[in-house]
């Protein structure tokens, strides 16, 4: 069982020193030690070769949702309407406003709606609406001027999207439902609905999305996966919702679907790598870490982005995965403190895990030339410090002797977090 205060102590005091920006984000972050109540999409994210923590990150690991959904737009707006574009020009556009679902009384009984370029949020990207078109209609605040006036976007719409966007779910439903309305949405033949419906799920929370995932088109995302003409962005979503089903047949052809495309030659399936390979350690659990241990992490030829690819896999599955036991994902790990490029992450990793079977080789990599290593020398520093043993403490104080502004801002920065400051 974990030390939860050496824990959080290791989450703190480590992501303080990380080179990689979203690691840099972990200490502002609430919910360090409530493991099912975090998010599933870069996690960002999990972005491919950036140091990330998926257990605090806002969403799907293998997903890039780098704006928001449509209906998270429609919460945070002051006003929400619907029109029909009457009349478009550069520099101006009327509407005749069809339905206001939020904000209405701003709107003042008005029928019509004039909006020129200068009172758009984003004039510069902001698409030209059609005479005769439907639009979706979205003002804010601007809090920076002196009259807090509104500033418009437009979303150019068909009757298609405008019934998607009408009937969409609130926030305040629950996920389950949420998310359920989405499915039928994904890939859609109108890019602004499979765009969208792909947010949504990037924004969810990976216990959201396990809810659902028996609902998830399985037939359709393994083609997807297969398909050049799907944006890659995505992909990395659908190879993890493959892992995520609960069907016994069906997560067996999944991760016999994910296995073949992880052994496909390179220039043949990249997109979204990271999802697949965390999807196929969710699908197969014990076989799917030997394959990705032995072809990417114990094999010193493997592509840098692979293997970064492959890290990123482990720290989603230590977090979210059941069947593999945590010390056996730290051993598949530990391949990579010998090359010299991973050494500094997969000690960061392995001392958020708590895994001190790995501080002999963080010493050795003390008394080598790896020292030299800025990243490599911060990371050992401060996984030291949080190991129990005694060799570590013995190392400790050699290096303090050796570096000792950089071992006295870790220890600074582990009193802090200890005292809550």
């Amino acid at each position: 069982m974990k030390n939860n205060s050496v824990f959080k102590r290791s989450y703190l005091l480590i992501s303080s020193l990380s080179p990689y920006p979203l690691f840099k984000t972990v200490a502002s972050l609430g919910g360090l030690l409530s493991r099912r109540s975090r998010t599933a999409v870069g996690f960002i994210a999990a972005l491919a070769g950036m140091l990330v923590v998926p257990s605090i990150a806002p969403a799907c690991p293998f997903c890039t949702a780098v704006k928001p959904s449509l209906s998270q737009q429609c919460d945070v707006a002051a006003i929400v309407a619907f029109a029909e574009c009457l009349e478009a020009t550069d520099s101006r556009q009327s509407f005749r406003l069809l339905k206001a679902p939020k904000g209405g009384e701003l709107l003042k009984s008005k029928t019509s709606l004039e909006l020129t370029r200068t009172s758009l949020a984003d004039p510069v990207s902001t698409p030209t609406i059609e005479t005769g078109s439907l639009a979706l209609l979205l003002a804010k605040r601007d809090e920076l001027s002196a009259e807090r006036e509104l500033r418009w976007t437009e979303i150019p719409l068909n009757e298609t999207s405008y019934a998607y966007v009408a009937r969409a779910p609130s926030l305040r439903k629950p996920a389950a439902k949420r998310l359920a309305y989405f499915i039928p949405y994904l890939e859609h033949r109108d890019p602004l609905l499979a765009e969208d419906a792909y947010l949504e799920f990037g924004h969810a929370r990976y216990d959201e999305v396990a809810a659902v995932a028996d609902k998830l088109p399985m037939d359709a995302m393994r083609r997807w996966l297969k398909d050049d003409r799907v944006p890659q962005e995505r992909k990395g979503f659908y190879g993890l919702a493959l892992g995520l089903s609960r069907d016994e047949p069906e997560r067996r052809r999944n991760a016999e679907f994910l296995k073949q495309q992880i052994l496909k030659p390179a220039s043949d399936f990249r997109a979204g790598f990271d999802g697949a390979l965390g999807g196929y350690l969710m699908a197969a659990g014990e076989p799917a870490l030997e394959l990705i241990e032995k072809k990417y992490l114990a094999d010193p030829r493997a592509a840098s982005g692979d293997v970064r690819h492959a890290m990123t896999a482990l720290r989603f599955y230590h977090e979210y995965g059941r069947e593999i036991p945590a010390e056996r994902l730290a051993r598949a790990l530990r391949k990579l403190l010998v090359r010299q490029e991973f050494a500094a992450a997969a000690i960061v990793d392995l001392a958020r895990w708590q895994d001190w079977e790995s501080s002999k080789t963080v010493i050795a990599l003390c008394q080598g030339e790896s020292l030299k290593d800025a990243s490599i020398r911060r990371s050992a520093i401060s996984y030291l410090l949080l190991c129990p043993t005694e060799q570590a403490a013995r190392e400790t104080a050699r290096l303090r002797q050796l570096y000792p502004k950089e071992a006295a801002d870790a220890e600074k920065r582990l009193n802090l977090n200890e005292s809550g400051k």
